[in-house]
């Protein structure tokens, strides 16, 4: 039924129990496991200067790439494999844009979100994208 699932993760509990329940599914359905992590770099201050910028991204990008290594870890205990990728600019337009470009059929998502630099008040990006989209969501608590 699903052939390609994509997982949101930003380092939250709750992503990661969306990630547990998609490698669920992938296994039910033999699935491929897309990984998807989303550097905020649209809501950048305005008055941050373009030396400062660029080492404030790379933080922002070292911690999302630790949750995608993360995850990635927990889908090879499960003996699956994924693909993770690594996105950068506006979370809800990312998380709308990539599974309609790479044919995912599935978008599984945690209720509510946390990163080392944001906190996701319950539903702002998963309601978005759910409101968003054409494909099916699976949002997990």
């Amino acid at each position: 039924m699903y052939k390609k699932i994509l997982v949101a993760i930003d380092g939250s509990q709750s992503a990661y129990n969306a990630l547990d329940a998609a490698i669920d599914l992938a296994k039910q359905f033999d699935s491929e496991l897309y990984l998807v992590s989303v550097v905020n770099t649209a809501n950048l201050p305005m008055n941050v200067g373009v030396s400062y910028a660029p080492g404030l991204i790379e933080d922002m990008e070292t911690a999302s790439n630790n949750d995608l290594k993360k995850a990635q870890d927990i889908v090879a205990k499960a003996g699956l494999t994924a693909t993770a990728k690594l996105l950068n600019g506006e979370p809800r337009e990312q998380l709308v844009n990539f599974p309609n470009e790479n044919g995912i059929d599935l978008i599984v998502m945690g209720k509510t979100g946390t990163s080392a630099f944001t906190r996701v008040f319950v539903g702002s990006v998963t309601r978005y994208v759910s409101e968003h989209t054409n494909i099916n969501i699976l949002i997990v608590v």
